[in-house]
C-alpha cells in the first residue's frame, strides 16, 4: 500500500492526506485519487504496474508528492490481512463520486475527497 503525500521544503510531511494505491492479494491494485473538482478518480493497475505514479513525479517551486509504504498506518495497519468483502461507493450533495467505504472482515475504511485530497 502506498501513500502520496504533497511536501514543501521545510514544513511536516500530512500523513493522513494524499492519493492511496491499495494493492490486493493477486497484485491488481487501486488508485484514488482527488480531482481537481472535488471528486473521486479510481485508476485500475496491474500486478507490477507502477506507471500511475508517473503523475506525480514533478516539482512545483520545491514541493513535491512524496511516496511512503502506509501499510503500517492507520487506518490500513488494522485490515491489511483481511479479505476485501465489500465497497460502497460515497457521493457529494450534487450526487458525484467523492469516496469509497471499504469493509475488510468486520472493519472498514473510509477514503473519501476532502478539499480536493484523499483523508483517512
Amino acid at each position: 500500500m502506498v501513500r502520496l503525500a504533497w511536501h514543501w521544503p521545510g514544513d511536516p510531511v500530512e500523513h493522513n492526506a494524499g492519493p492511496v494505491h491499495l494493492v490486493f492479494d493477486d497484485g491488481r491494485g487501486l488508485v484514488l485519487d482527488g480531482r481537481s473538482d472535488w471528486t473521486l478518480r479510481l485508476t485500475e493497475t496491474e500486478p507490477g504496474d507502477d506507471s500511475w505514479l508517473r503523475m506525480y513525479d514533478y516539482d512545483f517551486d520545491g514541493g513535491r508528492w512524496l511516496p511512503r509504504d502506509a501499510t503500517s498506518e492507520p487506518p490500513f495497519a488494522a485490515v491489511v490481512t483481511r479479505t476485501l468483502d465489500g465497497a460502497e461507493q460515497l457521493r457529494n450533495q450534487f450526487g458525484e463520486l467523492d469516496g469509497l467505504r471499504l469493509h475488510f472482515g468486520g472493519r472498514t475504511v473510509t477514503l473519501r475527497t476532502v478539499e480536493g485530497e484523499i483523508t483517512t
